[in-house]
């Protein structure tokens, strides 16, 4: 869709637009998905629009309540209506302070992958079911982490490749350890088809909006191209983003494990399970000496 074609699918409007952002990636133009940004000041969940062969995802936002650790990943973005050049100068102010920006991003992951850790291992004590999708959280919140500190900004798709090319250093030491930890190795076309499946599912249970026919469209299109291990990483990432919209409430969400058991591959050998906490702890204290 051309720009011209998404203003007139959102009518008139007074509100900075614009496309990109977190969820967009270079497969978008191949998937026919469009990741469209109203800076209008809501708060609702995002809106999912089919098109033709086109599927549209709005999301809305406020310009001036941006937490500054999500700040950098409005980069990407790319301006189609700004009347008052509102958006413009917005854009202007991150790319001045885009350093610090990314520091600050990466440090907040870093607290994020503490976080879950720190839950995971709680969690293993007590014998609870979602001890492996902490685990995982905490997996990716350390990659998010050293992509950042790359002036890297992740994307689903693209998170594993990125981690794969940057330069080795005292920082990036760590990748090959995060990525196996992410049990990589036992992707198959088998597995990533019944991920597929539950992970369409569960975003289904929490976002309530057709979110999973991007997934569906993105991940056919990885597994496709023989991008497996890329595949794998994108569904994860959508379920840690929706687990974490349950993580307060989980006692009240007892269900979802038996669909989370298969969408994030989840490991419940409880030795397993403390090594990979143990193991990512080492890296989180590693990595947290580096910022000083």
């Amino acid at each position: 869709m051309n720009d011209s074609e998404i203003l007139d699918l959102i009518g008139n409007s007074k509100f900075s637009i614009a496309v990109g952002g977190y969820n967009s990636d270079n497969f978008d133009k191949n998937c026919k998905i469009n990741n469209v940004i109203i800076f209008d000041g809501m708060t609702h969940p995002d809106e999912i629009i089919s098109h033709g062969s086109n599927i549209v995802r709005i999301h809305h936002t406020n310009i001036t309540h941006l937490n500054s650790e999500k700040l950098i990943y409005f980069k990407n973005i790319r301006i189609i209506s700004d009347e008052q050049w509102e958006l413009k100068m917005f854009l202007a102010k991150i790319n001045e302070n885009s350093d610090s920006l990314f520091l600050t991003s990466s440090k907040f992951s870093l607290v994020e992958s503490q976080f879950c850790l720190s839950n995971a291992k709680n969690s293993l004590d007590e014998n609870d079911l979602f001890t492996s999708c902490w685990i995982k959280s905490a997996t990716m919140f350390l990659i998010d982490s050293i992509l950042l500190k790359n002036q890297i900004i992740p994307t689903p798709t693209h998170s594993l490749s990125s981690l794969r090319n940057i330069k080795q250093n005292n920082l990036n030491n760590f990748s090959d350890q995060i990525i196996s930890e992410m049990g990589l190795e036992r992707t198959t076309p088998s597995l990533l088809s019944r991920m597929l499946k539950s992970t369409s599912g569960f975003s289904d249970m929490i976002e309530k909006n057709d979110s999973s026919k991007i997934i569906e469209k993105k991940a056919t299109y990885l597994i496709d191209n023989s991008l497996l291990s890329d595949c794998y990483l994108f569904l994860s990432y959508h379920n840690r983003n929706n687990f974490y919209k349950i993580k307060n409430s989980l006692n009240k969400n007892l269900d979802k494990i038996h669909i989370l058991k298969t969408a994030f591959d989840l490991v419940n050998n409880a030795s397993e399970l403390y090594a990979t906490i143990n193991s990512l702890q080492n890296i989180t204290k590693s990595l947290l000496t580096l910022y000083r």
